[in-house]
């Protein structure tokens, strides 16, 4: 629905005019007496109104009785047609002598009448604004969702504009080339594919072996000495390593002063032997760098053996860990032979 600029004016002019009266009645309060002659004065401009009211029915009640016969029907007589026609101007000249049934100055009634008027307007135009509000956010997220499905049909359309372009290169610099060049150019393919595994490879297996140092070769190494199995202690100290544990899987108490001193002598002593004979590096130090060398020993035989079963040459804790990890299984019938689970299976299938 549109609203006119003239009836907005209005409105505005009526906020205005209600703002002084508001104003001005802030300023002079008005007494209950004043109330009750406003009011009296409305009843009795009502009763006026309907006193109107009947006496205009009252004159269209006798207006119909005495001009019974309408003009339109009257006889061919000139006599009758001016007598009826002199009737009809009498009625109208007292008509027009009367007095007019609209308000006086004082009224109320205009004032009620252009209130009543002005609320019908502000609440027509509060409803055409919430209708112009939601259709303007319906609007606002269809437009939306267009914009990005025409961004992804931009984006398809790139995409495929670049795919058709390459395909033509690549068929037109086919139909140049010979058979012999094009597989010499796939088996390089292949080959620079196949370093590029082997890089990755080694970067993942680097990763694993670090992995095994630093977080699971403490676990292993206490799980190897009747300790606790791996994952349910976080963090095993090398001096809880070197003292082992009890039968019941618990950490042993640490040796005297006098006992802990000759094995800190003895092992300065067993490293400058090794040292001396240059098998620091092939021999470790700790419990938890035998544990790391045996992790990785078993975990790079697994590698190299890829879906095959190999012979381990005793049972450990390393072992067992990787069958609990859903990473290896025994074989069926001999716990003496272990494999890697082979994940691609289903994929290469």
């Amino acid at each position: 629905m549109e609203v006119s600029q003239e009836q907005v004016d209005k409105i505005q002019s009526f906020a205005e005019d209600r703002q002084k009266a508001e104003h001005y009645y802030d300023q002079h309060r008005i007494s209950s007496s004043d109330i009750q002659a406003y009011e009296r004065k409305l009843d009795d401009t009502l009763r006026e109104l309907q006193e109107r009211v009947k006496r205009q029915e009252e004159d269209l009640r006798k207006l119909r009785a005495t001009n019974s016969n309408d003009i339109s029907e009257i006889g061919t007589e000139s006599s009758s047609r001016i007598a009826q026609v002199r009737r009809a101007k009498k009625a109208y000249d007292s008509l027009l002598k009367s007095d007019t049934d609209l308000p006086k100055p004082d009224s109320p009634l205009p004032s009620l009448v252009a209130l009543e008027e002005t609320s019908r307007i502000i609440t027509e135009s509060k409803i055409s604004v919430s209708v112009t509000a939601e259709k303007l956010a319906t609007a606002r997220q269809r437009m939306k969702t267009e914009d990005m499905q025409l961004r992804d049909a931009q984006s398809i359309r790139d995409g495929l504009r670049r795919r058709i372009d390459g395909i033509k290169k690549d068929k037109s610099a086919n139909r140049e080339k010979l058979p012999s060049e094009v597989a010499s150019e796939l088996l390089e393919e292949q080959r620079r594919k196949k370093d590029d595994l082997v890089k990755d490879t080694d970067r993942i297996r680097d990763a694993l072996h670090k992995f095994c140092e630093e977080t699971l070769a403490s676990m292993i190494a206490a799980e190897d000495l009747g300790g606790p199995a791996v994952g349910d202690v976080a963090d095993v100290s090398d001096a809880t390593l070197a003292s082992g544990y009890t039968r019941h899987g618990k950490p042993k108490k640490p040796k005297a002063t006098e006992v802990d001193d000759q094995n800190n002598d003895q092992h300065r002593i067993d490293d400058m032997l090794r040292r001396q004979t240059g098998q620091e590096r092939n021999q470790p130090s700790t419990k938890r760098e035998a544990a790391a060398t045996e992790t990785n020993e078993l975990l790079d035989a697994l590698l190299d053996a890829g879906s095959s079963y190999i012979d381990l040459p005793h049972e450990s804790a390393a072992a067992r860990f990787l069958v609990r990890a859903k990473v290896a299984q025994f074989h069926p019938r001999d716990a003496r032979r272990l494999r890697l689970i082979d994940f691609g299976r289903s994929l290469n299938d």
